[in-house]
């Protein structure tokens, strides 16, 4: 039996509104009519999405693994169905797929550049990524260029490090750490620590840098930088981050360079099918280049050459 996107969108329904008659109203469905498409689609897949011990609607764990799935096929047929209106449209579209720690203070700023320069001819789309979940996201959310610490392996991507950025040990301007001019793991092995999510990519790479630890020594456990680095302002921990992404506290907090020279590259990534950049995402890749260069981090030759070279390599 064909795996219908109707189908899709009304368990999607289901599961938001929780509530079979509601998703029923939303899809202009009869409630039995509902239940029917629920069930069929329950039998082409091979296993349940709801619990039936129970009166209320509960997923499943297939249902949830499903769920998470069927939201991003729902966002890509979204695109297909705007697609000719897209066609139409005077502005050529540019997508952008970036990574959250680095986009208030680097990427914004050139993306907003290249928008005034190219106002008659040019719109953005940005989405913003998490690491982990960006190996899936792609596919729903596609995009023409994409800047970030992309750590996960991707053979339909182009890739270039342009930069490797330092770790830095980001402190309260009240904390004592700050005012020495490079720290070793010894002098920070006892301070209490804001850390990502033990399952985001960059906390598994900056691993070396951190000292074992007992429960009580974690202030925080976050899946962003830039709340760990909120926390940090406010002197309850310290974070271990990249020089690049400890810019938005520089006012009110210290990046200590760390005696460990280890470095997370910096990339800039597009879809391996790509024929060729467009002039404005070289533009725009130009800009981000400058930030970095500007945060004191030199390009790597790699980096150097691609933007010296009027064709991606």
């Amino acid at each position: 039996m064909e795996l219908k996107s109707k189908s899709v969108k009304l368990f999607c329904a289901v599961v938001e509104t929780g509530s079979l008659l509601s998703a029923a109203n939303k899809s202009a469905m009869s409630p039995p009519a509902a239940s029917r498409t629920i069930t069929q689609l329950e039998a082409r897949l091979g296993f349940w999405l709801f619990e039936r011990s129970s009166k209320s609607l509960t997923l499943t764990e297939d249902g949830k693994a499903f769920y998470r799935v069927a939201k991003e096929s729902m966002r890509a047929w979204r695109i297909l169905e705007d697609f000719p209106a897209q066609r139409r449209a005077v502005k050529r579209q540019l997508r952008i797929a970036v990574l959250a720690r680095h986009c208030s203070d680097v990427i914004i700023p050139a993306v907003v550049k290249i928008l005034k320069k190219n106002a008659r001819t040019l719109r953005v789309t940005m989405d913003v990524h998490q690491s982990r979940d960006i190996y899936y996201s792609k596919f729903s959310h596609p995009f023409d260029v994409g800047f970030g610490t992309l750590l996960s392996s991707h053979d339909d991507l182009t890739k270039v490090a342009i930069a490797h950025l330092p770790f830095r040990l980001v402190v309260s301007n009240d904390n004592p750490l700050s005012k020495k001019e490079r720290v070793k793991l010894e002098d920070y092995r006892d301070e209490g620590f804001i850390m990502l999510s033990s399952d985001k990519l960059e906390q598994e790479y900056a691993e070396p840098l951190h000292p074992k630890m007992m429960p009580d020594q974690i202030v925080a456990e976050v899946s962003s930088t830039q709340v760990a680095l909120r926390y940090v302002k406010r002197n309850v921990g310290v974070h271990i981050t990249d020089q690049l992404a400890a810019i938005s506290v520089s006012s009110d907090c210290r990046a200590v360079p760390l005696e460990n020279p280890l470095t997370i590259p910096f990339y800039v990534f597009w879809p391996a099918a790509s024929e060729r950049l467009w002039p404005e995402i070289r533009d725009c890749i130009g800009e981000i280049a400058d930030s970095i260069r500007q945060a004191g981090i030199p390009l790597t030759p790699e980096g150097e050459s691609f933007l010296s070279s009027g064709e991606e390599e």
